[in-house]
Formats: C-alpha cells, structure tokens, sequence
C-alpha cells in the first residue's frame, strides 16, 4: 500500500495523487472485476472542490469535476475531511469516512457502508441507493476540535443546502461504538444517537447496506 501521507497535504494533492497510487496498490481495480462503478466525493471550503472516482474493468481513475451523476456521495468541510484523515476526529464515523480516502474502497454509511467488508464497493448496493434522493448527515459532537460531521449524498444531483435526515451523538459514545463497547443498535434504542428528519431515508440505506453485507457473507 503506498505510504499514507504523515502531515496533511491538500485535497486536491491527496485525491489526485495518493487515492489512485494507494488503490492501485491495494489491487482495487483488479478485484472488481467486471464491476464499473462511480463514487463521488464533494469536499466543502478552502482548498476543496468535487471529484468523481470510477471503477471499472482493467481500471481506475480519480476525476476532478461534478459528482452530480453520481448514486453515492461523501460530502464533508475541509476541516472535518482533514480530522477524519490524520487527527482521529470522529469516532467510528470518522473512520468509516476515511476509508473512502485510503483506498479501501467501501462507501460508508451509518454503521456499515454499502459493500462492507469488500474491498470494491457493491454494484448492486450502489444502484438501490443510486434510486434515493437525500442528504444524510452525521454530527459527532462534544470531541477534541470541536463538533466533526460527514455526510452522504445518495443519489445523484445538487447536494442539497440541508440534510433531509440528521443523526447525533457524542464523541464519547462515538468512540465506544469503535471500541466495541456500545452496540450501535443499542445506542440507537436507547437514545444515544438522535435522529431528526425523514427517518424512513435513514431506514432504506441501512436496510440496502444490510442486504449487502448478507450477500458478501454468503
């Protein structure tokens, strides 16, 4: 795996540069096979911008331009993009959003991303969600920097100004759902994690992620 960068480099240096040596590397391309898919990626304020990166059969590239054809979106700040990637920020949310970056190839979600535990995102996965429209957004609150969010765009068009479906929690649960000690269900149940909006988008993502993971396992 290429080296990943010890001190932040800019957003454009890293997901022109690094995600295509890193995941060419890992062999990404090669274990799609014939998959062609198409992730987004939209990085918000200074230094930021959109790119698009697209697996297909015999190869794999990292576009500069608009994700709006995009089925699946990860929408972030800079600053957030940043803490996710080398200061820790956001407990098990900000690591699954950093897989995106490293090269694992998954398009993370609340709790387990479309294609978990692939090393190339689910095809299938991204076509279901490619059919929603909406902006989910997670806020990790209370953590070292301050507040850390991620979002995911799913389906393609504009990212909207709003999310249609927000979930909250604190770092410190955050941080035990990545240690294991909290079940994320459990958390869920018992109120740890907040949910506002439309709970039945949150519901269809899960449920698409969860149908995925089970086809991989079987």
């Amino acid at each position: 795996m290429a080296d990943f960068p010890a001190s932040p480099i800019s957003p454009q240096e890293f997901m022109e540069e690094f995600v295509p040596a890193a995941m060419a590397e890992a062999g990404v391309a090669e274990a799609a096979g014939d998959v062609d898919v198409q992730l987004g990626v939209k990085l918000e304020g200074d230094g930021g911008g959109e790119w698009v990166i697209h697996i297909r059969p015999g190869g794999l590239k990292v576009e500069s331009g608009s994700r709006e054809a995009t089925p699946f979106t990860l929408v972030q700040t800079v600053e957030d993009w940043r803490g996710a990637l080398w200061e820790g920020r956001g407990g098990v949310f900000g690591a699954q959003a950093a897989e995106l970056f490293k090269g694992g190839g998954q398009a993370p979600g609340p709790g387990q991303g479309p294609g978990a535990g692939s090393a190339v995102p689910s095809a299938a996965a991204l076509d279901q969600l490619g059919a929603l429209d909406g902006l989910i957004r997670i806020v990790v609150q209370g953590g070292e920097g301050g507040d850390w969010a991620t979002g995911f765009k799913l389906g393609p068009g504009p990212v909207p100004d709003a999310p249609q479906t927000q979930l909250v929690i604190s770092a410190e649960d955050a941080q035990a759902m990545q240690e294991g000690t909290l079940d994320p269900m459990a958390a869920f149940m018992g109120g740890k994690i907040q949910v506002t909006g439309d709970m039945g988008l949150m519901m269809q993502m899960q449920a698409i992620s969860m149908a995925a993971a089970a086809s991989q396992g079987s």
